[in-house]
C-alpha cells in the first residue's frame, strides 16, 4: 500500500542536527502552529540504497499560489493530481518536468570512499558524500535567518508516541523493488523540500530519490 498520511508541513525552522543509526538523518525542528514538529532528511548514502539528490535554485513550485494560501502547519493531501501533491514522474512546472533523474546528482558511500586512496582523494570522497548535508544546512540557515522564511516539508506525517508530531519520506515515494520497499509504492505523494525566501523573493528545491527506484513505473508506481 503507499506511504500514510501523505501530508505537507509549513513551517518557520528553527534549529537543525545530524542523527546516525541505520540511515543518517538531518533532523530540522520547525514551529507551527500546534506546537513543534521534526523533519527528517535523508543526507547520507547507505548500503544497497545510494542517494540521488538536486538541488533546484530559483524554482517555481508547481502550485505556488496553493502553497501560498496553505496555513502554517501540517495538511493532509490527497494524493491525485490538480491539487498540491507531488509526483516526479508526473508533476511539471509551466509544461516541462519539475525534476528528471538526469538532474539528480549521486551522493557516494561515505564510509565505502574513506578507505580508499591518498588522504588528498579521501577528503575529496568525505566532501562529495556530505554535499547533500552541507546544502541542506546551508538553506536551513538562510530559511532562519530570513524572518519570513518558510521551509514546506512534503511527505509522511507521523507522530512520535503523541509527543513530537513530525513528517519523513521526503523523497520519491515510488518505482521500489518489490522486495525493498515495495509497500511504499504509489503515485501522486512524492516528497520534497520547497524553500521559500520572502527577503529574497526565492524559492529553492530539495529532491532526493534512491538509485535502487525505478523511474519506469505503472500506474500504481511500481517499477516496470
Amino acid at each position: 500500500m503507499p506511504i500514510t498520511n501523505y501530508s505537507v508541513l509549513a513551517g518557520k525552522p528553527t534549529a537543525g542536527k545530524v542523527v546516525t543509526g541505520a540511515s543518517t538523518h538531518y533532523q530540522i525542528t520547525m514551529q507551527a502552529p500546534g506546537g513543534r514538529f521534526t523533519v527528517a532528511v535523508n543526507i547520507q548514502s547507505v548500503d544497497g540504497s545510494e542517494v540521488l539528490y538536486d538541488i533546484v535554485e530559483n524554482f517555481t513550485p508547481p502550485d505556488l499560489a496553493g502553497l501560498q494560501a496553505l496555513p502554517m502547519g501540517m495538511t493532509a493531501l490527497k494524493s491525485e493530481p490538480g491539487g498540491l501533491a507531488l509526483d516526479f514522474v508526473r508533476s511539471t512546472v509551466n509544461g516541462a518536468p519539475m525534476i528528471t533523474k538526469t538532474q539528480m546528482t549521486l551522493l557516494p558511500q561515505l564510509k565505502a570512499q574513506a578507505k580508499r586512496g591518498s588522504a588528498e582523494e579521501q577528503m575529496v570522497q568525505r566532501a562529495r558524500a556530505k554535499a547533500l548535508e552541507n546544502a541542506v544546512v546551508t538553506l536551513l540557515n538562510m530559511t532562519i535567518a530570513d524572518k519570513d522564511g518558510v521551509i514546506y516539508a512534503f511527505g509522511s506525517a507521523f507522530a512520535d508516541s503523541g509527543k513530537v508530531d513530525g513528517i519523513h519520506d521526503i523523497h520519491m515515494n515510488q518505482g521500489n523493488p518489490v522486495n525493498n520497499h515495495g509497500g511504499d509504492n504509489g503515485v501522486w505523494q512524492d516528497g520534497a523540500l520547497f524553500i521559500n525566501l520572502p527577503s529574497k523573493g526565492t524559492w529553492t528545491a530539495v529532491f532526493i530519490a534512491f538509485q535502487t527506484e525505478s523511474w519506469r513505473r505503472d500506474s500504481a508506481g511500481n517499477p516496470v
